[in-house]
């Protein structure tokens, strides 16, 4: 008996004095480390890691930089922005983690540990509750949608870290104006939210109409007063408008840049085939973009989309913690702050207004529509705000009213796990649109047998064949972005290719297979080896086998 105690002395003791050595910001950290590798193994045994087609896409733009038949940062193309393909570089150097995507989820689990540690300390900032901070912080890491994104190689968790720092360190300068690192701090990390998703254009465009109307917050009512201190106040503003923006839009600039110097058109990330804007007028063709015009419904669309992904119970949570926040709240920057917190939701309403993005979900999309689950990752976006305004809310309510909290916290993750609240950014993945999984093509399994070296051409965008299920090397596969290879190959097929792989109305199937003098010469050079209503699949003849 004596030694029990003394040992359960001696453990509870231990504990204690790790409490004392460990910061809560490390405590948040191992939380969502082990999350986070959970979550990792789960994905990977049951294959939902690249389940999402775009997961792909972004492993390969990655792969192409380092090993390809042209290799070079000229692979990073013009349509995704470059940093979540560059922090992918050093990991797709192997073939395993490119080929198993845990390259991705070595960046999105890393970007969702720094995440959660900011995230508790942007509550803390605001709040000065370390309890609530700590709740807040819960709220992020045990959210099953984004357990399940920081597992792929999707961009979402690079933008939300960026997002996060960004407006973490933006805080800090709304409380004190005096502190310039720390605004010199909110315009890189919005800097590298602008060149992770176009979401962070926005990001940054908000903390610039802010930080100009911040000192007017504290002006004089009375007109002649207050045009009297926007002037004394002038050149001030105006030093850190340009000192913020210098770095803030410097990611946008280079965006720019890099359009007209790699691809001749600045504008090619939205004006080209391969664009959003493209993708919006097929839809629109279809008359499938039910927010195009609407705002209401554009409104609608997002708002569900948000509550689906943060959960119904801590979403109408973080309503009353925002209204508390504003209303309870006296300090002269929360609308300020609101409005930055805001910008996903802001930003994504303005896109499926003005026909810039499509969300389709179940419980509002139509039943006539070709699909109704769609893009509703994009939800994820809101669920650090949801989690700021729940800790905020946490840190203003009584002992009794935390315990309520803590409660409908823990209903709401059994709502998740039973099924009632979907995991919906993982179903998208896995059943949506989005995924690859139901789309794959027995055409894939021919190749897996009988693929036995040589070049491939295929049109990448179409994604006939899964080159990362594949045997087929990425340096032995000829795309769009491999000139002049690419190019040649479609008005001289065999000069290159041992292999070709088309699609029905891709731009291969429409180069060299509808053009009757060019399926000539695809004939005599070629043997089809594989046919499916909307797949062929041509073979070299006569050449010797090549590694």
């Amino acid at each position: 008996m004596v030694i029990s105690l003394t040992i359960k002395n001696s453990w509870i003791g231990g504990v204690k004095r790790l409490a004392g050595i460990i910061s809560p910001e490390q405590w948040v950290a191992v939380a969502a480390l082990f999350l986070a590798v959970a979550s990792t193994a789960y994905s990977f045994a049951m294959g939902y890691i690249i389940s999402y087609g775009d997961a792909e896409s972004h492993l390969n733009i990655a792969k192409r930089v380092v090993d390809s038949l042209t290799p070079g940062f000229a692979q990073l193309g013009g349509i995704w922005l470059p940093l979540p393909h560059l922090l992918l570089i050093p990991f797709v150097y192997s073939d395993f983690l490119w080929r198993t995507g845990l390259a991705g989820s070595i960046v999105s689990g890393a970007c969702f540990i720094v995440s959660a540690v900011f995230l508790y300390k942007t509550v803390f900032l605001v709040s000065k509750n370390r309890a609530a901070a700590l709740f807040g912080a819960l709220v992020f890491i045990l959210n099953p949608n984004i357990l399940y994104l920081q597992t792929t190689p999707m961009s979402e968790l690079v933008l939300i870290v960026f997002f996060i720092l960004s407006t973490y360190y933006f805080i800090k300068y709304v409380g004190d104006q005096s502190d310039l690192p720390a605004l010199l701090l909110a315009a890189f990390y919005g800097f590298c939210a602008t060149i992770s998703r176009y979401d962070g254009w926005f990001l940054v465009a908000i903390e610039a109409v802010v930080l100009i109307l911040l000192p007017l917050a504290g002006a004089p009512k009375s007109p002649g007063k207050f045009w009297q201190f926007a002037k004394s106040s002038y050149k001030k503003i105006e030093g850190k408008a340009v000192l913020f923006s210098t770095l803030a839009f410097f990611g946008i600039i280079l965006w720019f840049g890099w359009g007209w110097l790699i691809l001749g058109d600045p504008l090619y990330f939205t004006d080209s085939d391969y664009s959003a804007k493209s993708q919006q007028l097929a839809w629109a063709a279809r008359n499938e973009l039910p927010g195009k015009g609407h705002a209401v419904v554009s409104f609608l669309y997002y708002f569900v989309t948000s509550m689906s992904n943060a959960g119904v119970i801590m979403f109408t949570l973080a309503i009353f913690g925002l209204a508390v926040y504003l209303f309870k709240n006296k300090s002269p920057g929360r609308w300020f702050v609101a409005a930055v917190l805001l910008a996903p939701f802001i930003f994504n309403v303005l896109s499926l207004y003005l026909g810039q993005s499509v969300i389709f979900i179940p419980s509002l999309t139509p039943t006539s529509y070709d699909w109704t689950l769609f893009n509703v990752r994009y939800g994820v976006m809101m669920v650090p705000c949801v989690a700021f305004c729940a800790g905020y809310l946490f840190s203003q309510i009584r002992p009794g009213g935390r315990s309520l909290l803590a409660i409908l916290s823990v209903l709401q993750i059994g709502l998740f796990v039973v099924g009632y609240s979907p995991v919906i950014s993982m179903q998208d993945g896995v059943v949506g649109l989005s995924s690859e999984i139901h789309q794959v093509p027995d055409a894939q399994y021919f190749v897996d047998k009988n693929y036995d070296g040589g070049l491939v051409l295929q049109d990448d965008f179409a994604r006939t064949i899964s080159i990362i299920k594949s045997p087929i090397p990425m340096k032995n596969t000829i795309y769009v972005g491999n000139k002049p290879y690419y190019q040649e190959s479609l008005q001289e097929p065999e000069k290159y290719a041992r292999w070709i792989f088309m699609q029905q109305n891709d731009e291969i199937w429409k180069a060299l297979y509808d053009d009757p003098a060019m399926q000539g010469r695809l004939y005599k050079y070629f043997t089809k080896v594989y046919t499916s209503p909307t797949i062929l699949i041509f073979k070299r003849n006569n050449v010797p086998e090549q590694s």
